[in-house]
């Protein structure tokens, strides 16, 4: 390619102002925010929905360190693994808020061995390395998921592997990018093979667009639609709407949350088009380390309910973000 068309190129002028070379890459700026990844792409209305619980749940925690903290807890549950469980959270070696060293976090039942096992670590800012293993029991297998993922100022790469193995596993290949500063588009590549000469594959298309306010998303695939809205009404009432329709079943499933903070307490409630209604409340005390919780679910097409208590003891104010 002949450059007689261009330009002169000269740095040393005296203005500043100068032409660059021809095919000279040039960094720009990206103005818009990283609209993060497609597995959170209804994050912000999920997280206003209650995380109910039944029976009675009895947690620690304690911080030895700045990221290393201890926790036990007891469970009696119908849900959950009843009994007794241990662990902690942990990082080697931490410079003002960068990890340079991976963080584990983990858990163990020690009559069933049943153990959580997360490894979290950045090796550079921009790269994610996860992985996380489960075991049920001493006689069950291992369940794995590992995590890749690539952030850049306006789009996210990111690989999940679950249970990989050559005779069976599944993989996630998605990627999401912000278009304008409230419109982000992606897409997710489903793997999937139980036996090492099969391997089927799908699809979906994701999309959302936020502003301060209220955030929407939207999924779709050949399984079925999810939708999602989230909006801020005041500074201290948020509401999310979530919209599932699955192809194969030809069900529909609407449900309405609500979450209401107070300066030392939260109330979050649901409703969805099932008649189930539940409503979670929360309180922090301020006389003592003590966060309490009350959790009630119920469906009143069976007229069965399900009713939780958690507390919480918590001197550092980890749980609080102290």
């Amino acid at each position: 390619m002949s450059c007689r068309g261009c330009p002169p190129y000269n740095e040393q002028d005296k203005s500043g102002i100068y032409f660059p070379r021809c095919f000279q890459w040039i960094r720009g700026a990206c103005t818009r925010k990283n609209p993060g990844n497609v597995a959170n792409l209804h994050s912000l209305a999920q997280q206003v929905m209650p995380k109910f619980f039944d029976g009675l749940e009895l947690d620690y925690m304690h911080r030895l360190a700045p990221h290393k903290y201890i926790t036990a807890s007891w469970v009696l549950s119908h849900v959950k693994a009843a009994g007794f469980r241990f662990g902690g959270l942990y990082t080697f070696r931490l410079a003002n808020d960068v990890l340079l060293t991976p963080t584990i976090i983990g858990d163990i039942h020690p009559s069933t061995q049943a153990a959580n096992l997360n490894i979290l670590y950045y090796p550079f800012e921009c790269l994610r390395l996860e992985a996380t293993l489960q075991k049920g029991n001493e006689k069950t297998p291992v369940d794995s998921q590992y995590t890749i993922e690539l952030t850049r100022p306006c789009d996210t790469w990111s690989a999940n592997f679950y249970n990989v193995s050559k005779d069976s596993g599944r993989c996630t290949l998605s990627m999401m990018r912000a278009f304008t500063t409230h419109v982000a588009l992606g897409g997710e590549l489903l793997l999937e093979w139980n036996t090492p000469q099969k391997l089927s594959t799908d699809y979906a298309l994701a999309a959302r667009y936020s502003h301060h306010n209220y955030a929407v998303g939207a999924s779709a695939s050949r399984n079925g639609i999810d939708i999602s809205y989230w909006q801020r009404i005041y500074p201290q009432i948020q509401m999310a709407n979530l919209l599932a329709y699955n192809y194969s079943t030809n069900k529909t499933i609407a449900t309405i949350g609500y979450q209401w903070n107070f300066w030392d307490a939260a109330v979050h409630g649901m409703l969805d088009s099932d008649a189930s209604v539940g409503i979670m409340w929360t309180k922090y005390l301020s006389s003592f380390p003590l966060e309490m919780g009350l959790s009630v679910v119920m469906s009143i097409p069976t007229d069965r309910f399900a009713f939780g208590m958690r507390f919480v003891v918590d001197p550092s104010g980890y749980r609080r973000g102290a």
